[in-house]
């Protein structure tokens, strides 16, 4: 995924991390919605995400923890998918009650 690379930024990897869950996190919500999948649905747990308390929360965790891992850790990638699989695991409820953020 994200290695080393010195033309990568902080704030770059902090944006890739944080599409990547972020990403996720609707599909999470999208396809949680057992048989209630509509056009509708889709963007309205689109619009919840993006204006949710959660969002703001895991993208200051994400930036957090970019800033406070060393450079050269970026090289085992493992550091970085860890924190993608934790947020994406802590956050992710496909329930069908739970498809929407707040």
């Amino acid at each position: 995924m994200v290695g080393f690379n010195p033309f990568f930024s902080n704030e770059q990897i902090c944006l890739v991390v944080g599409y990547i869950v972020d990403l996720t996190l609707i599909l999470c919500g999208v396809f949680g919605s057992h048989g209630n999948l509509s056009p509708g649905v889709a963007q309205s747990v689109i619009n919840n995400f993006a204006s949710s308390r959660l969002k703001t929360s895991i993208h200051d965790d994400i930036s957090s923890f970019i800033r406070t891992v060393p450079q050269f850790q970026y090289y085992d990638n493992d550091v970085v998918m860890a924190k993608i699989i934790d947020l994406i695991s802590r956050n992710c409820d496909p329930s069908p009650g739970n498809a929407m953020y707040k």
